[in-house]
């Protein structure tokens, strides 16, 4: 093979602004029937107060009311306990446009928004409680577009923990107001949290300082008052609104199981940020695993029956995916709940299930030694595993790569990650770091040495790519191939096919530019698809371009992935 060695440069680019979601509109919140879900109820545990620093003295205490919504599944022994947390919505309480007040009435409800899933949670046996966060998101009480994120951090974690530990007062027989019978009801060693928008950065938030234990003794004691540690996240369009060149740490997760779920619809957060909660779980040494779910047609809003507004007309481009009178990918609110509903029940019994159900695994996305689900649950997905550190052995990154070997023919350019790229706009999200490859005659090939890897204890290898919009990748044929080759000379060749969910492409909206989203998901071969290698004796990893004549695609990593 004619080949030259490649070196990686750093772009050097400005950083751009991502993380920031836009303030929404002053509008009607809808109001959700509680007699539809009759698991459900609401509740008011009375006033409390919430302490602020860094505000002025007049503003160091702000009250509330400890409102929410619970529901229990029928019995009379301890079940896990599922905390759902809503996002910031505009209301009397947050109205970025006019003067917001505290208290304020008619106060919004969005709580209430996700008794739909509070009602398929419990059907299956799971304790659900939804407090109300808008106090944490009142832009009142020393709160401006300046400080509102800190304030809000401050504030949410103290209204999760109030409302839980009224929750333990319960169990041990004290009602404080939820007007059921809770008694030896709530199983507080297992805790999970379901988080939307800004609720979902702050059960993150929550779970992380929920980690911060000394001792046995203090574990104990923190578990019943309610604030033991969390089991489990799902996030769902996650986001705490600070923008990540800013403030990367506020994209952290805890060490623990979690799903991010995302919108390519979502106009809310239209940067796609949510999913770098995602990229900052590869630089952690984890021992629980994250996925990250693209839902290419759905939206911010349509999660919660709370709100009414489509955001897509916020920013009304990429039509040809987002565009309701348009897409054949875009989902309706009953499908985004449907889906929220489904995908959550499945997750948390996979948490909580016996070890190595492989079916269980597969259906919610986390089978590491099966190819990337093109479907969950009916819905189109595009998906992104971050395994375990133990289960993960990284031969390849877009910027901390080896030296490569290109043929001549084969261009290769490093994008960094929240920076343009070769001087024009980067569509979103804007991360990776990305390599983009580009041939115009084939065959082409990029390979990647091994030095004498022992694989055989792996499951599959996993590629994070996306092709390139410009690139038409002709359908129904090969479109790439991926040989591995051992120290006796063998290897085996894998054909990847066109059909495969990381090689999906979504149109540009040609009066918009390419606002299509561009993330590279996973592409999954399990190791049992090459025959006649060694496994235990690998010596480099190959990207065949001798299929599609000319080609773009932007690959991020290249892995080992353990069972």
């Amino acid at each position: 093979m004619a080949g030259v060695i490649f070196g990686l440069l750093l772009s050097l680019g400005g950083m751009l602004g991502s993380g920031l979601a836009i303030s929404p509109p002053f509008g009607a919140a809808l109001i959700p029937d509680l007699a539809d879900f009759p698991l459900v109820k609401s509740y008011d545990l009375g006033m409390a107060s919430l302490t602020q620093t860094d505000v002025d003295t007049a503003f160091e205490t702000m009250p509330l009311a400890l409102t929410g919504a619970i529901a229990l599944p029928p019995g009379n022994f301890p079940v896990p306990w599922i905390v759902i947390l809503h996002g910031r919505h505009a209301g009397c309480h947050f109205n970025p446009d006019a003067t917001s007040q505290w208290p304020c009435d008619p106060e919004p409800r969005f709580d209430l928004g996700f008794a739909y899933l509070a009602q398929a949670l419990a059907e299956v046996g799971y304790g659900v409680i939804i407090p109300n966060l808008n106090a944490a998101f009142s832009e009142t009480y020393g709160a401006t577009a300046d400080n509102r994120n800190e304030l809000a951090d401050q504030r949410s974690g103290q209204i999760i923990d109030a409302h839980l530990n009224r929750l333990a007062q319960a169990d041990r027989g004290d009602d404080p107001g939820f007007g059921l019978s809770l008694t030896g009801r709530i199983d507080l060693t297992r805790l999970a949290m379901v988080g939307h928008s800004m609720g979902g950065g702050a059960a993150t938030l929550s779970a992380i300082q929920r980690l911060h234990i000394n001792s046995a003794a203090s574990l104990q004691a923190k578990i019943a008052g309610g604030l033991g540690p969390i089991a489990a996240l799902v996030l769902v369009s996650p986001t705490r609104s600070y923008a990540i060149a800013q403030r990367p740490d506020a994209y952290q997760l805890p060490d623990v199981p979690t799903a991010v779920i995302a919108g390519g619809c979502d106009r809310d957060i239209f940067d796609l940020s949510s999913l770098y909660y995602v990229e900052t779980a590869r630089q952690q040494l984890r021992t629980s695993p994250v996925l990250g779910i693209l839902l290419p047609g759905a939206n911010h809003h349509y999660f919660s029956a709370a709100v009414e507004e489509d955001d897509y007309y916020r920013q009304p481009n990429n039509g040809q995916l987002c565009n309701p009178q348009r897409s054949r990918d875009r989902l309706s609110r009953v499908a985004q709940e449907n889906f929220l509903a489904q995908y959550t029940t499945a997750f948390l019994q996979t948490v909580w299930a016996t070890p190595g159900d492989d079916l269980a695994l597969a259906q919610v996305g986390l089978a590491a030694h099966r190819a990337a689900s093109a479907e969950i649950f009916g819905q189109s997905v595009l998906t992104t595993l971050v395994a375990p550190a133990a289960q993960r052995h990284t031969v390849f990154h877009a910027k901390a790569a080896p030296v490569v070997t290109l043929t001549a023919g084969l261009e290769a350019k490093f994008c960094q990650a929240l920076t343009a790229c070769d001087g024009s706009p980067r569509p979103y999200p804007h991360f990776p770091d990305l390599l983009t490859l580009e041939w115009s005659a084939i065959p082409q090939q990029l390979q990647v040495p091994l030095e004498n890897t022992n694989a055989s204890d792996f499951a599959s290898l996993e590629l994070r790519l996306v092709p390139d919009p410009s690139w038409p990748v002709a359908q129904g044929r090969p479109v790439f191939a991926v040989v591995l080759h051992d120290q006796q000379g063998g290897a085996a060749r894998v054909e990847i096919p066109s059909m495969v969910p990381a090689l999906r492409q979504f149109e540009p909206d040609p009066t918009h530019g390419h606002t299509a989203p561009l993330y590279p998901s996973s592409l999954r071969i399990p190791l049992g698809q090459f025959a006649g290698v060694d496994l235990a004796a690998l010596t480099s990893v190959e990207l065949v371009f001798d299929q599609a004549t000319q080609g773009k695609l932007h690959l991020a990593s290249i892995e080992f992935l353990g069972r």
